[in-house]
């Protein structure tokens, strides 16, 4: 699907609108079940909204907000309209309920340039993590599946990095229709170290790729993809793990190493109920939340934004970085630290920026505790860039935690411990560092750095 030009003075938006046969249908064919009669785009616009020439969607995107389109009452489409309409109340001219605007501010990969000195090797990563021991007791992946959210695998280098063919599901993979090439087999970069830094812990996983960084702006080349992506994306993944059959694997972790980059870049303004970056109302939690109740494990990291980010995107600005779904409870937030232990400096600090909700009332200060963890980053691994440049960021950190939980989730099976029981020991098991002991939250580690051996003694799989 391709995102829509931006017009003048216009934002992307995301809008939450009533049930319409079009919209139905169009959500049927990512299924292969569309009805050969269908209303047309024009019709549905027409009967739907009326005129308004200050708002202009995508006539190929609908998601249902509930699981199955034939029983979903409200849906999300993306589109844009005019700057000074987002406060608008958007009526269906056949009744029901006003349309919901939310923003859809571009997002991309947290990549880490000009930092050359790599500080160990994937070798080191996998002594500090206890690898041995591990697989020793059988948790090395195996039957467990992890979606590289990114911006495309390319197999052929991560089998010469690894040394072995990784397992590699391409009836799972996804890729957005402007998109030409193949599962597996997309340009060399972000997406294929993430891939590699998964596997690290867990060689035996098998992966899923979902390349939605690349879903290419049509006529603005500039913006590579916004949170609709995303959002296509996470719709991929609830339709093959939620609506259909579900696949033949022990669990499915999510390992997301993407973010917004500035608070400017979110365009609706503070207080506005379809913000971004610090509300929890937003439509794409709806997709978060649907994946966590189908027991998948969602990852993500914090910020590339900390006191010593040398990255012109932070505009200098350092507090509050972590930020939109990369600050959701439902997930668990990765920072990053160095295989000395030590936090590294463009890992940004907690607390979290401010997440409000109409409908939950949360502990503030407990919602801000983010990031969770922490896991090792800059390190010589994947060689993606160059043979001697490490794999950097908070992007690294995060399929680095990722794979030790596709690791536990060898055994740890779904029915045993959820994902919000599964992060919490992770979080109360994670090893102690020079900001305070395991277990403990403080803003530069989290609860500490990220430790499956200790995690699986505790779910009592390890004597």
């Amino acid at each position: 699907m391709l995102i829509p030009p931006l017009p003048p003075d216009h934002v992307r938006v995301l809008i939450e609108c009533n049930r319409h046969d079009y919209l139905v249908n169009l959500a049927l064919e990512r299924l292969g079940e569309a009805s050969r009669s269908s209303p047309t785009f024009e019709e549905y616009l027409q009967s739907s909204f009326g005129k308004l020439d200050w708002m202009h969607l995508d006539e190929r995107f609908a998601i249902p907000l509930e699981l199955h389109p034939k029983d979903s009452k409200r849906f999300l489409v993306r589109g844009s309209m005019e700057a000074n309409k987002i406060r608008a109340v958007i009526s269906d001219e056949r009744g029901g309920e006003p349309a919901r605007i939310f923003s859809d501010p571009m997002v991309g990969a947290y990549r880490m340039e000009g930092l050359n000195r790599p500080i160990g090797d994937t070798a080191r990563v996998r002594q500090r993590l206890r690898t041995e021991a591990l697989w020793r007791e059988g948790f090395d992946g195996s039957g467990v599946a992890i979606a590289i959210v990114d911006s495309g695998i390319y197999l052929p280098r991560l089998t010469e990095q690894l040394g072995f063919e990784p397992s590699f599901d391409r009836d799972l993979s996804w890729k957005p229709d402007s998109v030409v090439t193949q599962p597996g087999e997309h340009r060399l970069g972000h997406g294929t170290m993430c891939a590699y830094d998964a596997l690290i812990v867990a060689p035996k996983a098998t992966l899923i790729d979902i390349p939605m960084l690349i879903s290419r702006t049509t006529g603005d080349h500039r913006v590579n993809a916004t949170l609709s992506a995303a959002a296509e994306a996470y719709q991929h993944l609830i339709q093959k793990w939620v609506v259909g059959p579900r696949p033949n694997y022990k669990r499915l972790v999510v390992s997301n190493s993407w973010g917004i980059f500035n608070p400017s870049l979110d365009d609706f303004a503070p207080g506005h109920t379809g913000r971004y970056i610090d509300n929890l109302d937003h439509a794409f939690r709806t997709q978060i939340k649907r994946l966590c109740e189908a027991n998948v494990d969602i990852v993500f990291c914090g910020s590339n934004c900390g006191p010593e980010c040398t990255s012109a995107a932070c505009l200098s600005q350092t507090d509050g970085m972590i930020m939109g779904a990369n600050a959701y409870p439902e997930v668990l937030t990765v920072g990053g630290c160095d295989t000395d232990n030590d936090v590294i400096g463009y890992s940004s600090r907690g607390p979290a920026r401010t997440m409000f909700s109409r409908h939950e009332v949360h502990q503030e200060d407990e919602l801000k505790k983010k990031p969770d963890i922490s896991a090792y980053t800059h390190f010589l691994g994947s060689k993606t860039r160059r043979n001697y440049l490490p794999d950097t960021g908070v992007s690294a950190a995060c399929p680095v935690a990722a794979g030790c939980i596709a690791a536990l989730r060898t055994k740890a099976l779904p029915e045993a411990t959820r994902p919000d029981a599964l992060f919490s020991i992770i979080k109360q098991t994670a090893r102690g560092n020079k900001s305070g002991p395991g277990g403990t939250w403080n803003g530069d580690f989290g609860h500490g750095i990220i430790d499956p051996v200790e995690a699986a003694r505790r779910l009592g799989l390890i004597q």
